[in-house]
């Protein structure tokens, strides 16, 4: 879509994407649920798949059955023993698509399972004339949560010894990954599903997105026009007509759930540029987090590197038609860049984890136009 003509307060949406392959047999989840032991809401996979949990090479479908559903997605492998999973959540307007690229270089690069799913719902529409990449139309949060938690619990159930699983949200998946935790999701032993949580400049109040969005729908704004029809076709009708959905939907609400999922920590980053989803969303979200005692640390991105594109941002929309002017600030991340400031600090912070630097309790200031970083610590359980 084309941002540049969306106002500076656009809420809404548009978190990138991020994509994997198809170029292996895909997974097919299809006992139907006969026999003891099967989760409620998603099938079992079949007992023997040769090759797998490991083998490199390029990224795979996958498919599994979710309430009743066909969900697709894609997934990628480590080519030896996988010693970890990543289940990243993709934004407004993107499919698995957007991340086929980070699936397969997240499993070459950390040795782990790396996948992403669809979110059953949306409305997935072939590239657009001289565009490369699917475009979506919804927000399929709850599906998707559902779908990134079946797909994750498929894999850790056919690759045992799965030390560390990640769960990973970007912009609208983080609203997915919000609600993914807040159903308290477990492993085949018992134990709770996911160790930790990457929230990349996500969407974390639902309620203010939808507000924002339908306060612009009159100007005919199309993005916030599209917004509007996907948050109420998710919910079911308007805020006045089903509020009690939207606040179920929305993360910062959920808190209690996510402190009760059993996650150990949680890494958030966002810039305080951003021109889609507000940077308030996520300092809302870590202090409720804290509050709760759960160990978070916190990345507030305010300018860019040189190598680093502005992304979308709040500037952007004054002076987007300057002629020779780029944005010196951090904004919105896309989510197939591999080049923004934001993207690459997450997926170094993520092999951190995946190697065993546990994420900390502190506040992170990045100033990439000179490449000094700053921490402070702040009052927390680490």
């Amino acid at each position: 879509m084309n941002t540049s003509s969306l106002p500076r307060r656009t809420v809404v949406l548009l978190a990138a994407g991020l994509v994997v392959g198809t170029a292996m047999p895909s997974l097919a989840d299809h006992d139907h649920g006969k026999g003891k032991g099967k989760k409620k809401g998603h099938q079992e996979a079949p007992s023997r798949v040769e090759g797998f949990c490991s083998g490199g090479g390029a990224a795979r479908p996958l498919e599994v059955t979710v309430e009743g559903q066909r969900a697709t997605g894609l997934y990628a492998v480590p080519k030896g023993k996988a010693k970890g999973l990543v289940v990243y959540t993709h934004g407004y307007g993107h499919t698995v698509e957007s991340w086929r690229k980070h699936l397969t270089d997240t499993a070459a690069r950390d040795g782990v399972i790396a996948v992403a799913m669809n979110y059953r719902g949306e409305l997935i529409s072939p590239p657009a004339k001289g565009k490369t990449l699917p475009t979506s139309r919804g927000w399929q949060v709850r599906e998707g949560a559902a779908d990134s938690n079946a797909a994750a619990q498929l894999i850790e159930r056919r690759c045992p010894g799965l030390k560390t699983i990640v769960l990973y949200g970007v912009s609208m998946g983080g609203n997915t990954a919000g609600l993914a935790l807040a159903a308290k999701p477990t492993r085949s032993s018992g134990a709770p599903l996911y160790d930790y949580w990457f929230q990349m400049e996500g969407a974390a109040n639902v309620i203010e997105t939808y507000f924002s969005a339908r306060g612009l729908k009159s100007s005919g704004n199309a993005t916030a026009v599209n917004a509007v029809e996907d948050i109420e076709r998710e919910m079911g009708g308007t805020f006045e007509a089903k509020s009690s959905v939207y606040e179920e939907h929305a993360v910062i609400n959920r808190v209690d759930d996510i402190v009760a999922s059993g996650v150990k920590s949680v890494v958030m980053m966002h810039g305080v540029g951003d021109g889609l989803v507000p940077y308030n969303q996520s300092r809302e979200l870590f202090a409720l987090l804290t509050d709760a005692g759960v160990p978070a640390e916190f990345h507030t991105f305010v300018t860019r590197s040189s190598t680093s594109e502005p992304g979308t941002t709040l500037d952007g929309y004054a002076t987007g038609n300057v002629p020779g002017y780029t944005s010196p600030f951090s904004g919105h991340a896309s989510e197939s860049s591999e080049t923004h400031i934001m993207n690459i600090a997450g997926f170094t912070r993520l092999s951190e984890v995946l190697g065993g630097k546990a994420p900390d309790c502190g506040e992170h200031l990045v100033d990439g136009s000179t490449g000094q970083r700053y921490y402070a610590a702040t009052q927390n359980v680490c």
